[in-house]
C-alpha cells in the first residue's frame, strides 16, 4: 500500500485543482487510501463495483 500512495500523491500533486485521479483497487487499499485523501485539498469518493473491487476517484480541489 506504501507503492500506491506514493504515486498517488505524485500524481495529485502533478494535476491542477479541479482534476481528479480515478482508478480501480480492493477494499484493503481502499480503506487505507480514505483517511489520508479524505482531507484538503482533496475529496475522495469510492463505489463498490464488486465483491473486493472499488472504483476510486480523488479530486483535488
Amino acid at each position: 500500500c506504501t507503492n500506491i500512495m506514493i504515486k498517488l500523491k505524485i500524481l495529485l500533486k502533478r494535476k491542477p485543482t479541479g482534476e481528479s485521479v480515478e482508478f480501480y483497487s480492493n477494499r484493503e487499499q481502499f480503506d487505507h487510501i480514505k483517511k489520508p485523501f479524505s482531507k484538503n485539498p482533496y475529496s475522495i469518493k469510492g463505489i463498490k463495483v464488486d465483491n473486493n473491487k472499488y472504483h476510486i476517484s480523488i479530486l483535488k480541489n
